[in-house]
């Protein structure tokens, strides 16, 4: 079970990782690394959260539909910023919100 923790947590923080890299460096030529990496990290964030709420039978509760919106702005952010570099400050920090709202979600867990 924490073996699937520490994965999920660290899968988590490759995706935050190479969604601030595309922040950083848009060009096209970076475009088809970034758009691989995010969604393999991507997969592994949500193949290793829905697993870690199987076993721990919390079913689907609130906080996890919210953290689940908070992962799809994540994985689509990194595709918006290639195709919008004008827009990446808004988006920067639509994934800042995402990310400390996922992180709260999942330390209190309100509903």
């Amino acid at each position: 079970m924490q073996y699937l923790q520490v994965f999920h947590v660290f899968s988590v923080f490759l995706l935050v990782g190479v969604t601030f890299a595309a922040f950083a460096a848009p060009q096209p030529e970076n475009r088809r690394r970034s758009l691989m990496w995010s969604g393999i990290c991507s997969l592994f964030v949500v193949i290793s959260g829905f697993a870690q709420l199987g076993i721990m039978g919390f079913g689907f509760p609130g906080w996890a539909i919210v953290k689940l919106l908070c992962w799809l702005v994540l994985s689509v952010v990194v595709g918006i910023v290639f195709r919008k570099p004008d827009q990446i400050k808004a988006w920067l920090i639509v994934s800042l919100v995402a990310i400390l709202v996922a992180v709260g979600m999942v330390t209190f867990k309100p509903f």
